[in-house]
């Protein structure tokens, strides 16, 4: 009976290293493969952002934005579709308080690939002398984050989400 035991306990120790040298019984959403991303790809991912961060060209961000879109803004509001982002966009670059702004300290965009059609990007940018109800604000310490998605081979910004950091408070 312990002679039997022994080939049975190799059979199954040689199995086991088997898949382990070989993962061909994996799929492949179980396989880590890099991701194939072309320079052309993060090139227009970039456009897309320096888009975002330049005061009007409301035609260029009305082209990179998908018709579906949506938008939440720093103050709580959430706007959904192309169309209704872009008028909105208007209504806040003719804003006075707004328009008179200055932005500086714009970070490198951080990209981050899902897939090779899903994009992620975070960027961190402040803005000074904004005035709101009549008062100048503080320095913004602004941070946004995108969604981007290449649709039929055009990459859109599908999602925008605006934070103003806070200060940290004593618990």
């Amino acid at each position: 009976m312990n002679c039997l035991k022994l080939p049975i306990l190799a059979l199954i120790l040689y199995s086991c290293s088997q898949k382990a040298e070989n993962p061909s019984h994996l799929s492949n959403s179980e396989m880590a493969e890099p991701l194939a991303i072309s320079g052309k790809d993060s090139l227009e991912i970039k456009k897309i952002i320096s888009i975002q961060t330049t005061n009007g060209n409301f035609e260029e961000r009305e082209k990179v934005w998908a018709e579906d879109g949506r938008w939440l803004q720093a103050f709580g509001r959430v706007f959904y579709g192309r169309d209704t982002i872009i008028s909105f966009i208007k209504v806040l670059h003719s804003n006075p308080g707004y328009a008179e702004s200055t932005t500086n300290q714009y970070s490198d965009p951080e990209i981050k690939f899902l897939r090779p059609d899903v994009v992620v990007v975070h960027q961190y940018h402040e803005r000074e002398g904004q005035v709101i109800n009549g008062e100048v604000t503080p320095t913004r310490r602004i941070n946004t984050t995108y969604i981007i998605t290449k649709e039929n081979g055009t990459w859109l910004l599908r999602d925008k989400v605006t934070m103003d950091e806070r200060p940290r408070t004593q618990n």
